[in-house]
């Protein structure tokens, strides 16, 4: 496998920058005709990434109590009278400076130079039982792991990490099945994981999710490349056609089933 350089502190502040100038522009160009009961800074907390993946305020419970957030989505709302492009441009001139300021700070443990030191099981964590979905399923997310590789260059990379993590999780909660909502579920890479289960329970968010992606990964790290940086296809996509190349559409699965498809595949 040909080396690959970790991405640099000044290509981690053009991520920021690029992170956080579309997501400017995709809510004023595109999202604020859809909720017209909205403002703009609510548009931009809730439906991009500008906050949580952009400038790095990742505790998205109470990042709405920010007062660094607060004032940006106040600034927003002040310039809400502008087009797309004006507004997009007053607003990186208002944050300009605080962005380089987060991108410092944050660089150490950015996204393409190391997964969240909170993740269990390679590339996969997941969260504590949860009351809301089928008893003895696992919600779990996906980050990288491998920075500034892909999490798809070795085959055998993902079925270790999705043993590791049933193996964990039989052993604490008596876990029997896997749950998430994700990107990933649109890319053939990534299904090529699963048994026939994951597809047959496929479920498409509606209408107005296929059409207002939230503020995370689960929608926004298709943006993302393996070291980090922009995506410059998908950015050129949303900035023209007002949407992701990949819908965010959620699964499950069981573990018998994983495990019978992964030894069968992968082994």
């Amino acid at each position: 496998m040909a080396k690959v350089e970790l991405k640099t502190p000044e290509e981690h502040f053009e991520y920021v920058r690029g992170m956080v100038r579309l997501s400017f522009f995709f809510a004023k160009k595109y999202l604020e005709k859809k909720f017209p009961e909205n403002s703009i800074g609510e548009i931009i907390r809730d439906h991009t990434p500008a906050l949580y993946h952009g400038l790095n305020y990742t505790d998205h419970q109470t990042k709405w109590d920010n007062p660094a957030c607060n004032k940006i989505l106040a600034k927003a709302d002040e310039l809400s009278h502008l087009t797309a492009e004006d507004f997009e441009e007053e607003m990186w001139k208002s944050v300009e400076d605080h962005a380089r300021e987060r991108a410092e700070i944050n660089y150490p443990n950015a996204v393409g130079i190391k997964a969240p030191a909170s993740w269990h099981c390679g590339s996969l964590t997941y969260d504590p039982p949860n009351p809301h979905i089928q008893p003895g399923y696992m919600v779990f997310h996906i980050a990288n792991g491998t920075c500034p590789y892909s999490i798809f260059d070795d085959p055998s990379y993902l079925p270790f990490c999705f043993r590791l993590l049933m193996k964990e999780t039989e052993v604490k909660y008596d876990a029997v099945g896997l749950y998430t909502v994700t990107w990933l579920n649109s890319n053939p890479r990534w299904l090529k994981y699963f048994p026939q289960e994951w597809m047959d329970n496929m479920q498409e968010p509606d209408y107005a999710r296929l059409e207002t992606p939230g503020w995370s990964f689960g929608d926004w790290g298709q943006l993302v490349t393996g070291r980090g940086t922009i995506n410059k296809k998908v950015e050129e996509l949303v900035r023209t056609e007002g949407r992701l190349k990949y819908l965010a559409l959620r699964s499950t699965c069981s573990y018998a089933n994983l495990k019978k498809h992964l030894d069968e595949n992968f082994s």
